[in-house]
């Protein structure tokens, strides 16, 4: 029972939940989400759509309703990059908070999207294993920022190179904000080529023009 148990979550985990409303209403909720969530922050700013954040906002409504007309691959995830302050985190967490909004208020058969910074991830790591981040789709925020050896007993483990080897085996959906390009990611400072590879294979990488919104 406990087995089959295990497969039944295992497949939730690794299906894909399909966002069905028009571009206008995902702005509208877009626009709920930021604001929400900017006010938890404790910050009383305007969320502000503009010609650098439109054709990210785009997008994710496009790879967030299945919709065959997104510019990358439908089957990965999704990192985007760009300069410090330019939006990212604000958009991922309100992606976030829109499917699990809808998945939690219809009563959906989906796992809620994990959002998490790569520091965070790193403590939890350290103190519980990498195993419990193996499916469930997850969000890091602030990928590349976190440090990437650390000691645990006398150990150097490196977690987040192994967070993202498992969930490439695993095929889990994963996506991340990230200051860096995908070839700083890729040098030997940060991951080394091996996890550039796998971060290359599991992304779609979109850019976030513009400069700092937090002026």
């Amino acid at each position: 029972m406990k087995n089959q148990t295990d497969e039944t979550e295992a497949k939730l985990a690794v299906s894909r939940f399909r966002l069905e409303c028009s571009y206008e209403e995902f702005l509208r909720l877009l626009g709920q989400a930021a604001r929400h969530i900017l006010l938890q922050m404790g910050n009383r700013r305007e969320f502000v759509i503009d010609n650098f954040n439109e054709p990210t906002i785009r997008q994710l409504h496009l790879y967030l309703s299945r919709n065959p007309d997104f510019s990358g691959d439908l089957d990965k995830g999704v990192m985007l990059q760009g300069k410090y302050g330019s939006g990212k985190t604000i958009l991922m967490r309100s992606y976030a908070h829109i499917q699990n909004y809808i998945i939690t208020r219809l009563e959906l058969r989906y796992p809620l999207v994990s959002f998490a910074t790569s520091m965070d991830i790193v403590g939890t790591i350290k103190q519980d294993g990498v195993k419990q981040f193996a499916r469930r789709e997850l969000i890091i925020d602030e990928f590349g920022r976190e440090p990437k050896a650390v000691m645990d007993f006398g150990n150097t483990i490196r977690p987040l190179a192994e967070l993202i080897s498992l969930r490439a085996e695993t095929g889990a959906i994963t996506h991340a904000t990230s200051n860096f390009s995908l070839e700083t990611l890729s040098g030997d400072d940060f991951y080394g080529k091996m996890i550039g590879d796998r971060l290359r294979a599991m992304f779609n990488f979109i850019v976030v023009d513009g400069d700092s919104r937090r002026a």
